[in-house]
């Protein structure tokens, strides 16, 4: 099967993904054949390869969305969080992640789907194993999208929202020679100097370390290493369970530069999976966009250290290696410019050793997202260049404007 799907892979020039059917409170309301159409009227569009199908969706929807699937020759796959809820996850308080002040992290805006249980707690890998191998037996899907496989941005605050620090995670890192409390007791201190906050960030940022590290320096980077292992390690037993079941698998990823923020070392999960979508949103502030993760990292910078926009953006331009925009109102309201766009899914091209697709916005979100075509235009030439294997599509097609993927046609394939 691994060398089907690849085949298959190197002869579909260029992937195209389609998300299709979130879950929402009006799903149950939904009219069959109008769902149906939409998908019929966006593959009019475009040549999706794959149709990412929701958690969520009725059954009989769900069937219908698989029929027209094998009809338009998309491959059907069930796109599945792992580390936050689903209707028949529903993980305990008790193993979500833990910060440095040992509390229990609710994520953004107290939200179940960007609340995360933590992958070395021994209950939750158990129930996510046994959900995931109930719904292979089913065997309605060609494969699964998994999402949500990370630990949560720290970016609004490292010092408060680094995780995880539970008793799992500290008998894990003992394994790797790590001491999770003298880091926490380090962190916690280093909240007195302003000179951490910029080490920090930095290091969240690269895993470069400058010359004369501290030893809270080397504690943190090998932190975060271990927390890349916690990861892969997590993933391990169900991307076993779905080669069993001769399933393709893809796996959705920050963007690069940020990735090792959450612990994803991407190199190392592509080991694991057939094909990674990059989260390369240029224009979301929103979790996992670039303009929110990083507006939130210089936000930080600056109440830590009371240096300027200008400075904290400097400074992350220095670990990033690509211009981010002039000031920080530039860069919340109007993204990353296309050009760093570029450089972003480059270097993630150059990290991945197998086929990863570049995650676009195409959906306007009050508060969110504020695009227009000539932007999407841009970012499109840009991306067409950039040696990723293809555009994962972003994020519900059943709010998507069609006129959007007519520009895809256009300035991507065209």
């Amino acid at each position: 099967m691994d060398n089907i799907i690849h085949t298959r892979m190197t002869l579909l020039s260029p992937l195209l993904t389609i998300q299709y059917l979130e879950p929402s409170p009006i799903l149950s309301t939904l009219d069959k054949e109008r769902v149906i159409d939409r998908l019929r009227l966006a593959a009019e569009r475009l040549p999706f390869t794959h149709l990412l199908i929701g958690w969520q969706v009725p059954p009989t929807i769900l069937d219908a969305c698989r029929v027209e699937a094998q009809h338009l020759g998309m491959r059907f796959l069930r796109w599945q969080p792992l580390l936050t809820p689903d209707p028949a996850l529903q993980p305990d308080p008790e193993w979500r992640v833990t910060n440095l002040m040992g509390r229990k992290m609710e994520g953004f805006r107290a939200l179940p789907e960007f609340t995360f249980a933590c992958p070395n707690h021994p209950a939750l890998q158990e129930a996510v194993f046994s959900h995931l191998e109930a719904l292979v037996h089913h065997g309605i899907y060609q494969g699964y999208f998994l999402d949500r496989v990370r630990f949560p941005s720290p970016s609004v605050d490292p010092f408060t929202n680094l995780a995880c620090f539970c008793d799992y995670c500290q008998h894990k890192a003992a394994e790797f020679d790590l001491d999770l409390e003298e880091l926490r007791v380090g962190l916690l201190r280093c909240q007195e100097d302003q000179a951490c906050g910029p080490d920090l960030v930095h290091s969240l940022l690269t895993a470069k370390i400058d010359q004369a590290p501290t030893h809270l320096d080397m504690l943190l980077n090998k932190y975060l290493s271990f927390r890349d292992h916690s990861i892969s390690d997590f993933l391990a037993p169900i991307t076993r369970l779905l080669r069993a079941a001769q399933l393709e698998i893809g796996l959705d990823c920050y963007s690069p530069r940020l990735a090792q923020m959450v612990g994803q070392d991407l190199p190392a999960l592509s080991k694991q999976v057939d094909w990674i979508k990059l989260m390369t949103y240029a224009h979301t502030l929103a979790p996992a966009g670039l303009p929110y993760e990083l507006s939130n990292l210089a936000h930080f910078l600056i109440s830590v250290t009371h240096m300027s926009d200008a400075q904290a953006l400097k400074l992350m331009e220095n670990a990033i290696g690509y211009p981010l925009p002039a000031s920080l109102g530039a860069l919340e309201k109007e993204g990353l410019s296309s050009t760093s766009l570029g450089k972003e899914v480059e270097y993630g091209v150059a990290s991945v050793p197998l086929a990863v697709l570049a995650g676009i916005e195409l959906l306007d979100l009050e508060g969110v997202t504020a695009l227009n075509s000539g932007q999407i235009q841009s970012d499109l030439e840009i991306l067409k260049r950039s040696g990723a294997a293809g555009l994962a599509i972003s994020w519900d097609l059943a709010h998507i404007p069609l006129e959007r993927l007519d520009l895809v046609r256009r300035f991507y394939l065209g």
